[in-house]
C-alpha cells in the first residue's frame, strides 16, 4: 500500500511572496522596535540627568518684591557684582546682601565672574552697583530694584538688574534668577539667560 503524503503543499508562488515581502516587513518591524527601544532608553536618561539637576537647585525657595522707594535701602551691606562678558555682557546683576541677617547671598557661578566686598554703607553700595549694571552695554535702559525676602517676608539684601531697549533684545528683562536658602544661611542664585535671546545670538552668529 502506497503511503501518501499528507504534507500541505505550498506553492511555489507563496513561497516567493512570503521571501520578497513578508520578511522585509519582519525586518522593518524589528527595525522599528529597537529604534523605539533606543529612544525609551534615551528617554529614561535624560530624565534621570533633569531630576539630578533639579536636585542640585535643593534649599528653600524665597521670593523677591519691587522697590517702590530706593531710601528703604540703608544699612551695611555685602556688595557683590557679577558680570559674564559672553552675550554682550546681557549677563549682568547687582547683589546687597544686608549684614548682620544671618544670611549671605552667592551667585552660583564661578568665583571669577563677581567680585565682593564687605561692611559697605547702602548709601555707597546702591550707586555703586546701580552705576556697574549700566555700563556693560550700549543698550542699557535703566535698573530695576528688588528686595530678597527670607522665609518669613523679612528683606535680607537686594537684586539691581539691567534692563534694555527693548529693540535691542526683543525684550526689556533679558534675565531668570531664583533664590534658594541653603544650609549654613548661604542664600544661592541661580542666573540664567532668557532663551529667545539667546537663539537671538545663535542666529545673529549663523550668519
Amino acid at each position: 500500500m502506497q503511503s501518501r503524503d499528507c504534507r500541505p503543499k505550498i506553492e511555489s508562488s507563496w513561497i516567493v511572496y512570503l521571501l520578497t515581502t513578508c520578511a522585509p516587513r519582519c525586518r522593518h518591524v524589528k527595525s522599528v522596535l529597537r529604534i523605539r527601544k533606543t529612544k525609551f532608553i534615551m528617554a529614561v536618561f535624560l530624565m534621570g540627568v533633569l531630576s539630578i539637576a533639579c536636585g542640585c537647585a535643593g534649599g528653600i525657595a524665597l521670593r523677591t518684591e519691587r522697590v517702590q522707594d530706593v531710601r528703604e535701602i540703608n544699612g551695611l551691606y555685602t556688595l557683590i557684582l557679577y558680570s559674564e562678558g559672553q552675550y554682550d555682557s546681557l549677563r549682568t546683576l547687582g547683589f546687597l546682601s544686608l549684614e548682620g541677617t544671618g544670611y549671605f547671598i552667592e551667585p552660583y557661578v564661578p568665583d571669577f565672574y563677581y567680585s565682593v566686598w564687605r561692611n559697605v554703607s547702602g548709601q555707597y553700595a546702591f550707586p555703586i552697583a546701580l552705576a556697574f549694571v549700566g555700563s556693560k552695554n550700549p543698550d542699557y535702559k535703566q535698573a530695576r530694584v528688588s528686595k530678597i525676602l527670607d522665609p518669613v517676608g523679612i528683606t535680607i539684601g537686594y537684586e539691581i538688574r539691567p534692563l534694555y531697549y527693548p529693540l535691542a533684545y526683543g525684550l526689556s528683562d533679558v534675565l531668570f534668577t531664583s533664590y534658594f536658602l541653603e544650609p549654613g544661611g548661604i542664600i544661592r542664585v541661580y542666573i540664567r539667560l532668557d532663551e529667545t535671546v539667546e537663539d537671538h545670538f545663535a542666529t545673529a552668529q549663523g550668519r
